[in-house]
């Protein structure tokens, strides 16, 4: 399913040129212009001995596609468009998609959202493209990222990030394999948008699901819903009874993690957020 904001039309350009630049034909355009009347022939670039014709010789058009929505057009041919994340579902990961789409960061998930007992989402699509990320409970209880370290980042591996938190660095693994296409460079200078918005402009890697083995053993519908309050239970408890820091409801308070001495953190991390028997490879 393309995104909805994927606009086609017309462009132009001149094929004798030295850089190709496209110039769409948009509504009202009247195709008139030196490349497309006789006036071509006082273009640098056409020869003189070349036969007069109505309009240029080296005048061509293709068809493109484009970003409705985005500020600065830019034309893609309908050659390249299947290279675009605009032509499947990976659009519901762009930024202008998103800010007009949603402008406000959901803090809840998506009803399909898979999740790994480490706090990881996991988004599968028809197409088998899949997008992961860290969930919102990780991000509430994080506060803020300072960095965020792809240790893999293309092929068929489980994906695995560090985040640095408040000074500590957090491995985390996802449990099964995926065959990783990219990921959210971004993160890298602004790791900030990863607890912003955990499940939108904060995702972690794009891949394609191996069938039989990229879903297996998460959490998903109602039992990941009761899943969460458990976490959220169990976490109040730790904070409670081994880092004697104040709850607010019942529950941490967001952020608790930038409270937390080194050794906190540490141990923070090794009971919700890293599976060490996870490290290895099939």
């Amino acid at each position: 399913m393309p995104c909805p904001f994927l606009r086609q039309g017309l462009a132009r350009y001149c094929h004798a040129a030295p850089f190709r630049k496209l110039i769409l034909d948009g509504p009202g355009a009247t195709g008139e212009g030196r490349c497309a009347s006789p006036d071509y022939r006082q273009c640098e670039l056409v020869r003189k001995d070349q036969p007069q014709e109505m309009r240029c010789p080296h005048l061509e058009e293709i068809h493109v596609q484009y970003c409705g929505a985005s500020p600065v057009t830019k034309l893609v041919p309908f050659s390249d468009s299947q290279l675009s994340h605009c032509v499947h579902s990976g659009y519901r990961y762009c930024d202008t998609y998103l800010s007009l789409a949603r402008p406000n960061p959901a803090t809840l998930p998506a009803a399909d959202l898979l999740f790994s007992s480490n706090h990881l989402w996991l988004e599968p699509e028809e197409s088998s493209l899949c997008h992961i990320g860290v969930d919102a409970f990780l991000a509430e209880v994080v506060g803020r990222v300072d960095g965020v370290t792809f240790v893999t980042s293309r092929g068929t591996h489980r994906p695995t990030v560090t985040l640095t938190v408040h000074g500590v660095e957090w491995p985390m693994v996802f449990p099964n394999p995926l065959l990783i296409e990219r990921v959210n460079t971004r993160l890298r200078m602004d790791p900030a948008r990863l607890t912003a918005d955990p499940h939108g402009v904060g995702w972690l890697f794009e891949g394609w699901e191996l069938p039989g083995k990229t879903r297996s053993g998460l959490i998903g519908g109602a039992r990941a819903v009761a899943w969460q309050s458990e976490e959220r239970e169990r976490l109040a408890r730790e904070i409670h009874e081994t880092q004697e820091i104040g709850a607010d409801g019942g529950y941490a308070q967001p952020g608790v993690a930038q409270l937390l001495s080194r050794q906190g953190l540490v141990g923070l991390c090794q009971k919700f957020f890293s599976r060490g028997d996870w490290n290895r490879e099939d």
